[in-house]
C-alpha cells in the first residue's frame, strides 16, 4: 500500500471515530436502570443478548438488538449498540439509517441536526445509494430544509431520471412549501412512472379532496388498490365524505376501518363529529370518549367530549374535560375560552 493510501485510510478513520463520538451520548458507568432491567425480559432482546454474549463483536447482532431497543423506545440502549457496531464495521449503510432514526425520534435537543449529519455523512460514504439519498431528504424535508432536500433530490435524478420515489419526495417537498401546483406535477409523474406507489396517490387525493374535486375518491382508491391495509387513506376518504356531507357513506368507512383497527381513535372522533352535527348527542360523547380512552393524549377528543357534555347539561363535566384539554395543549384556544366561559357561570 502507498503511503498516500496509508494516509487517506488514516483520515477516514479518524472521521468515522470523531462522527461516532459526535453523535453517540458520553458512556455512563452505571448499573442498568429499572426501565433497562424490564427491557432485558422482552423475548426477542433476551435471545439477541445471549447470541452477543457468544459472539460480541457481531456487528449485525449488535444492529438487530439496537433496532429492538429502537421499536422499545430504549434509545440509550440502542444508540450504545450502534456505537459498537459502527466501531466494528463502519461500511453498512444500515446502521447510519437507523442511527439517524434514533437520534430524530429521541428529539433531544440538537438531536435533529445530529440525524441529518449522520444521513449527510452517509451519503458521504455511499454516494451513489439511492436510498441513502431518499432518507437524507426525507430528513431535511421534515426539518424544513427544503432548498436542500430539492438539491439531494437533484442529485438522485442525475443518477435516475426516471426515480418515481425521487418525483413522490419532490411532491412532498412542495406540498410542504404550499406549492400545491408543482406538488401535484411532481405527484403525477411519480405515478405514471409507477402505478403502485401508493403514497403518491394518497397525497394527491388530500391535495384534491382540499379542493373538493372528486378526483380525491379516485386517487384514495388507487391508494387503497394499491395497499388495502392503508388505513389512513381510508380514514382521508372517509373524511371528505364527512366534509361533503354524504355522512352515510363516511360513517360506512368509519366502520370497516374499526373492523380493521379497533384502535383508530380517529375513527372514533370523526363519528363524534359528525354525531355531533345531527345532535345524537349520546352517541358523539361515547365515540369522543372511546378516542380519549384509546389515545389518552388526544386533546381534541377530551374538549368535544366537553362540547357534548356541555350540550347535554353536564356543566360539571364539560367544565372537567375543558381543564383537561387547556391543561394538555395551553395554546388551544377553544379550550381555553370554553373554560374560561363555563368557570364565570
Amino acid at each position: 500500500m502507498t503511503s498516500r493510501k496509508i494516509t487517506l485510510s488514516v483520515i477516514v478513520l479518524a472521521i468515522i471515530g470523531l462522527a461516532i463520538w459526535y453523535f453517540m451520548p458520553e458512556k455512563k458507568a452505571e448499573p442498568l436502570s429499572q426501565a433497562a432491567q424490564e427491557l432485558q425480559a422482552d423475548p426477542q432482546l433476551a435471545e439477541l443478548t445471549a447470541a452477543l454474549e457468544k459472539d460480541p463483536n457481531n456487528d449485525t447482532l449488535l444492529y438487530l438488538r439496537a433496532s429492538t431497543y429502537y421499536k422499545l423506545d430504549a434509545f440509550d440502549e440502542a444508540l450504545a449498540d450502534l456505537e459498537k457496531a459502527m466501531r466494528i464495521d463502519s461500511m453498512q449503510p444500515a446502521h447510519y439509517h437507523l442511527l439517524a432514526d434514533v437520534l430524530l425520534d429521541y428529539a433531544r435537543p440538537n438531536d435533529s441536526k445530529k440525524a441529518i449529519e449522520v444521513l449527510k455523512l452517509a451519503a458521504q460514504r455511499f454516494p451513489d445509494r439511492i436510498p441513502t439519498l431518499l432518507k437524507l431528504s426525507e430528513f431535511q424535508l421534515i426539518v424544513k430544509k427544503h432548498g436542500d432536500a430539492l438539491a439531494t433530490l437533484d442529485k438522485i435524478l442525475q443518477r435516475d431520471p426516471q426515480n418515481a420515489e425521487a418525483y413522490y419526495m419532490a411532491g412532498r417537498v412542495a406540498l410542504d412549501k404550499g406549492d400545491t401546483t408543482y406538488a401535484i406535477a411532481s405527484l403525477q409523474k411519480s405515478v405514471r412512472i409507477d402505478v403502485d406507489n401508493a403514497d403518491a396517490w394518497f397525497f394527491l387525493g388530500r391535495i384534491f379532496a382540499n379542493r373538493n374535486s372528486p378526483l380525491a375518491v379516485q386517487y384514495y382508491d388507487n391508494a387503497l388498490r394499491v395497499d388495502s391495509t392503508y388505513l389512513e387513506a381510508q380514514e382521508f376518504k372517509a373524511v371528505y365524505f364527512k366534509k361533503k356531507g354524504e355522512f352515510d357513506k363516511a360513517f360506512a368507512i368509519y366502520r370497516d376501518l374499526l373492523l380493521r383497527d379497533p384502535d383508530y381513535a380517529n375513527a372514533y372522533f370523526d363519528m363524534g363529529v359528525i354525531y355531533l352535527e345531527l345532535d345524537s348527542l349520546s352517541k358523539a360523547y361515547d365515540n369522543f370518549n372511546i378516542a380519549t380512552k384509546v389515545d389518552p393524549i388526544f386533546v381534541k377528543a377530551y374538549y368535544y367530549r366537553g362540547v357534548a357534555s356541555e350540550k347535554m347539561g353536564n356543566l360539571e363535566a364539560a367544565l372537567a374535560d375543558y381543564k383537561q384539554a387547556n391543561g394538555m395543549s395551553p395554546e388551544f384556544q377553544d379550550a381555553q375560552e370554553a373554560r374560561a366561559r363555563l368557570e364565570r357561570k
